[in-house]
């Protein structure tokens, strides 16, 4: 058979898994293959009530904020060929932390149990808490695996006096153990036997231990990992990071001030955004959650950003113009690049809610990137902004678009992953650009309402929740596209 017959074949094999799939396959984007990691995963399928609520609902989960913890937070990394993804069992009277592994050369996906059983809002093991994810971190140092959970200020509560950090950790060369090998004894168990350490070892500081949310992981470009949180409250909160480098751990590393009206800013704030090792620079943007109770705002404003030059992130920090400033940041105006508050027609008090679609990211030639929601309350309006910045110019640009997602990038393209109608979507632009195209939409199959996506080797991991089910657990999918 001659090379152009071959061709042919090729091109029509390809239009028909396309067909058979029900994807539309517009250019450098396909399905590469769909996994079910559970089909008992937790699920809040009761009432959603107040923060003063106590009752148990014998009919149903009930919850504080969102009904789905499983997928949620930092909950997904690929590692070398295995693809580590976090959960809770459901239902209501199971609640275990579980650790999947699936290894995308064999096709075998392997879970470990924890004794750990989610504690639900405040200890109340039977409200469910949307704050308390589990996030996983891999070192490429020893290859160990590192797992937060279930964590949000919870040295506040008597009960979680002996309870406040839920850290569990490998063995060396955990993360790459055959399949049959991914049990529970990899991990080192506690004095208590349930597989919890009250400390990271090599930091001291049990007060900032106590008061942290938010945990998430993320590598340096020396494999050094790092680990990020929230210290504090909404409106009075610092971002704080450790690093490990795998021996122990080192920090902690403040970003901004707590109680920053004490030290010349007008009102104390907090911070909702991320730490990235992106565009091989240590970087952090957030959106700022201002004590000023009397302005448009009701919750965030503004877009902040900036970056050290220290791969290590603790010196050499600089915003986006290039000006240099010390840890911890003050007054976060410094740093601060656009105010997506401004696209709303409103003037009202609290009209202004700036709380969802947050992210950013920066290509390997230094393209930055930043997706925002601004919703005007007033006026009914939903508003999804993106502001960037070509590598080499000064000015950023914002512009609406109509997509939704996680940014990402893979050679100095970005990406938008996320769902549009229950199936996903992948947009493309060039790095430094606002022209997306759709270059994948799932037309056929489940319908999923919550996912968590990873891009790694150009590839895209996205791990998913289906929305159909009854009571209190549903179903997770991962599929994996190729981005080539």
């Amino acid at each position: 058979m001659n090379r152009h017959k071959i061709g042919v074949l090729k091109k029509y094999s390809l239009l028909w898994i396309a067909i058979v799939f029900g994807f539309i396959f517009k250019a450098n984007a396909a399905l590469m293959s769909e996994v079910k990691i559970t089909n008992k995963a937790m699920f809040f399928n009761g009432d959603k009530v107040n923060n003063k609520h106590t009752g148990n609902n014998p009919d149903g989960y009930d919850y504080i904020f969102g009904n789905a913890l499983s997928p949620h937070g930092d909950c997904i990394k690929v590692f070398k060929h295995f693809v580590f993804m976090t959960w809770y069992q459901g239902g209501k009277e199971n609640r275990h932390v579980m650790l999947s592994r699936f290894n995308t050369k064999t096709g075998v996906t392997k879970t470990i149990q924890f004794p750990h059983r989610h504690t639900g809002f405040r200890g109340k093991w039977w409200l469910g808490e949307t704050h308390n994810t589990i996030a996983v971190g891999i070192s490429p140092k020893n290859d160990t695996i590192h797992l937060l959970y279930d964590m949000h200020r919870n040295g506040r509560y008597p009960n979680f006096a002996h309870d406040y950090l839920r850290y569990s950790y490998s063995l060396e060369g955990a993360a790459s153990v055959s399949d049959e090998d991914f049990t529970l004894a990899l991990f080192v168990n506690s004095e208590a036997g349930h597989y919890k350490h009250l400390q990271f070892h090599g930091i001291d500081d049990i007060e900032t231990t106590k008061l942290l949310t938010y945990p998430a992981f993320f590598t340096g470009e020396n494999g050094e990992l790092f680990m990020k949180m929230r210290y504090g409250f909404s409106r009075n909160g610092k971002m704080l990071f450790t690093r490990y480098d795998g021996q122990q751990w080192h920090g902690y590393y403040d970003f901004n001030r707590v109680l920053a009206s004490q030290h010349g800013s007008e009102y104390d704030w907090g911070l909702y955004g991320d730490f990235k090792y992106v565009g091989n620079k240590f970087r952090i943007a957030f959106q700022r959650r201002l004590k000023n109770l009397n302005d448009k705002f009701l919750y965030q404003d503004g877009i902040y950003y900036a970056f050290s030059n220290d791969p290590m992130g603790i010196s050499q920090w600089r915003g986006a113009n290039n000006q240099a400033f010390e840890l911890p940041l003050t007054d976060a105006e410094l740093i601060k690049i656009a105010e997506p508050g401004d696209w709303a027609k409103t003037i009202k008090k609290d009209q202004v809610s700036i709380s969802h679609g947050f992210d950013f990211i920066v290509t390997d030639r230094g393209d930055e990137h930043f997706i925002s929601q601004v919703k005007d309350l007033e006026f009914n309006e939903v508003i999804n902004l993106h502001t960037y910045r070509k590598a080499g110019t000064d000015e950023f640009k914002t512009v609406p678009y109509n997509l939704n997602g996680q940014l990402y990038t893979f050679d100095n393209n970005i990406y938008l992953i996320g769902l549009k109608a229950g199936r996903v979507t992948i947009a493309k632009a060039p790095g430094g650009t606002s022209d997306f195209e759709v270059v994948y939409q799932h037309q056929h199959g489940s319908i999923f309402d919550k996912g968590v996506s990873y891009v790694a080797n150009g590839k895209v991991y996205y791990f998913l929740k289906e929305a159909a089910g009854t009571g209190d657990t549903r179903t997770l999918y991962l599929q994996v596209f190729d981005l080539k």
